[in-house]
């Protein structure tokens, strides 16, 4: 029983330590750190397996939001070259065009803003499973 318990304590402790450290968490990432099986946090610590799995689920969020807001900065750094581009050449006909793709990309920023909102709440219900 004593046995189990330093088990458990050893797969807490690893995990709390690659969440620390940013790693990217799974059951196997776990149990190869902790030095036991993946059947084992399966089949003997189903609370930990859901906990690690709700884990990977946050850090895959993370990550998209992350490569969106970084898609997005390039799209603004885009934008604005190309503001500047249409500025010089001074032609009315490509700043009417340009202000009009500046309306959609606002409007697909402020979707990507609703989404983002969506996805945090769905991240935190899951945290809280």
């Amino acid at each position: 029983m004593n046995e189990a318990l330093d088990t458990r304590a050893k797969i807490v402790q690893a995990l709390e330590q690659m969440i620390a450290a940013g790693e990217n968490v799974s059951i196997s990432a776990v149990a190869a750190r902790t030095g036991v099986s993946h059947s084992l946090i399966y089949n003997r610590y189903p609370d930990l397996k859901e906990r690690i799995k709700a884990l990977k689920v946050r850090q895959k969020v993370h990550q998209k939001a992350t490569n969106d807001e970084e898609v997005i900065t390039r799209l603004f750094a885009k934008n604005k070259a190309l503001q500047e581009r249409i500025k010089s050449k001074n032609n009315g006909q490509v700043e009417e065009s340009f202000r009009h793709l500046l309306v959609h990309i606002q409007q697909v920023y402020s979707m990507y803003d609703q989404l983002l909102d969506e996805r945090n709440k769905m991240a935190e219900r899951l945290s809280k499973r």
